[in-house]
């Protein structure tokens, strides 16, 4: 199973009743006067950059019953959540928000209800 598929089994077994939650990317987009474009090359005038999310923002996030903000980051395999999706994870924590990483749905079932 790949990570998308986790974040699709995740979302269909916990995005309903009193908890919601939604994907999340993170990423760096560029804008500008598009001066050439082709299938392997996009040549901008005038580039400025726009930031999606925050860095290491977890995979998914939203809100557990009781409207505490609850952030899942998803990892498959041996995959290791990077130093800023830890910090991001410990961040949540601090606030009084539930988060941490899932590797199945059922490790997501138990940062949703705070077992963790």
């Amino acid at each position: 199973m790949g990570e998308s598929s986790l974040y699709a089994e995740i979302l269909s077994a916990y995005s309903h009743g009193d908890t919601r939650l939604f994907r999340t990317n993170s990423a760096l987009a560029w804008q500008g006067k598009v001066i050439e474009h082709t299938p392997t090359l996009l040549v901008l005038a005038h580039p400025r950059a726009i930031r999606f999310g925050a860095p290491g923002m977890s995979d998914l996030t939203g809100w557990s019953a009781g409207g505490i903000y609850t952030a899942i980051e998803c990892k498959v395999g041996r995959r290791k959540p990077t130093d800023e999706q830890a910090a991001f994870i410990e961040l949540v924590r601090r606030s009084g928000g539930r988060a941490g990483v899932a590797r199945s749905v059922e490790e997501a079932g138990m940062i949703i209800r705070g077992d963790v």
